[in-house]
């Protein structure tokens, strides 16, 4: 009798062990077909999704190349610096400032001024901002190359590749969120799909544009808002998880509560910053990994 009891506290402290195991492990393969016919397999990509309180700022990394997509909001400026740091970071060879809003480049200023940076991708759009006015000097003294890229251009990324998704970047937008730069993130049969703060509109002209945005993982557009998200372009994308990048009970109601109910009819799983702090989802090209779970009652 001793031995059994003995047998079954062993077997339920291996199980204990395994669910408090930090990294899960979400799934093989995309759901794409299309991806897995066109994509190889490929070396590790991870993407970290800082807790930037209700602002952005995307990590990438992969083969020693790194991609950092926004960089928050003033405050945030020496979190998103230290959190580079603490990654091993040296060099961006790439930085996305998806649109000019403070919360999306309010730190990159500090960013471009502690790293060496290769390519800085802009919108063609203007903001009469002081922090506007900070990036670009920055970007100017540490002489960067600017580039406002067209749609479809395209990257190579270590193992992996980003497209441009949003169809013009030199247009003027009477929505400055518009404005913001989107891509399509891939490495082997995984992809993510990043798109600032784009509304209903550019999301339409996406669709229109043809291109594929079927992704494993997305980022909600513009923080969750109602604005944005609509249930056309989630569906043609079809992610299998959604992270949603926004502060703790912050003003916008973000995430909205129609968004929210779009994502549990399309079964994704959810991820939020504000509930879980900085998300870093791991690709090895076959395998995908997360660094917590999605949040309870969501999972796909």
């Amino acid at each position: 009798m001793r031995k059994k009891r003995r047998i079954v506290i062993y077997l339920f402290v291996l199980a204990l062990l395994a669910g408090m195991s930090v990294i899960w492990i979400l799934g093989r393969k995309a759901e794409n077909p299309e991806q897995n016919n066109t994509e190889t397999v490929s070396g590790n990509m991870e993407v970290h999704f800082l807790d930037a309180g209700q602002g952005d700022s995307i990590l990438v990394r992969s083969e020693n190349e790194n991609l950092l997509i926004d960089a928050g909001t003033n405050e945030d400026e020496e979190m998103v610096v230290s959190y580079l740091k603490e990654q091993g970071v040296e060099k961006l060879d790439y930085v996305i400032a998806t649109h000019p809003h403070i919360d999306h480049i309010g730190g990159m200023d500090a960013v471009i001024e502690t790293f060496s940076v290769g390519t800085c991708f802009l919108p063609e759009e203007t903001y009469d901002t002081e922090s506007f006015q900070e990036v670009l000097t920055a970007l100017d003294e540490a002489d960067v190359k600017i580039r406002h890229p067209e749609f479809m251009e395209n990257y190579e990324i270590g193992s992996g590749r980003f497209v441009f998704i949003t169809p013009d970047s030199e247009k003027q937008y009477e929505d400055i969120n518009d404005s913001s730069l989107g891509i399509r993130l891939t490495n082997g049969a995984h992809s993510f799909l990043l798109c600032g703060d784009i509304s209903q509109r550019i999301e339409k002209e996406i669709l229109k544009s043809g291109i594929s945005i079927r992704s494993d993982v997305m980022k909600l557009n513009h923080h969750g808002s109602r604005d944005a998200n609509s249930w056309k372009f989630l569906k043609a994308a079809s992610p299998s998880f959604v992270v949603i990048t926004c502060g703790t009970r912050n003003e916008f109601g973000h995430p909205h509560e129609k968004v929210m109910k779009r994502v549990e009819k399309l079964g994704a799983g959810v991820f939020r910053t504000d509930l879980q702090g900085t998300i870093v989802f791991e690709s090895d090209g076959e395998t995908l990994k997360c660094s917590t779970g999605p949040e309870e009652g969501s999972r796909k």
